[in-house]
């Protein structure tokens, strides 16, 4: 059976709105990592989020090469 990660997707979520969900996400998570954070296309949502992950000295890869706006974070 596959794990199923953790997720925060960001769609339709406004910009301003993104900082203080990802903080909340990452710190209620970071015993459970890796997660999944799913920006979108979105190049100033990935910027953001890219920022944040960063903040918490943690890495994230693109999921997909085929869905290049979910993340995995470790």
């Amino acid at each position: 059976m596959k794990h199923k990660l953790p997720s925060l997707d960001l769609h339709g979520i406004y910009h301003r709105e993104v900082e203080g969900l990802l903080h909340n996400f990452l710190n209620d998570n970071l015993d459970n990592l890796p997660v999944e954070v799913i920006t979108g296309n979105s190049d100033r949502m990935k910027e953001i989020a890219t920022k944040i992950i960063k903040s918490y000295d943690l890495e994230m890869r693109i999921k997909s090469h085929y869905n290049l706006g979910s993340f995995i974070v470790s």
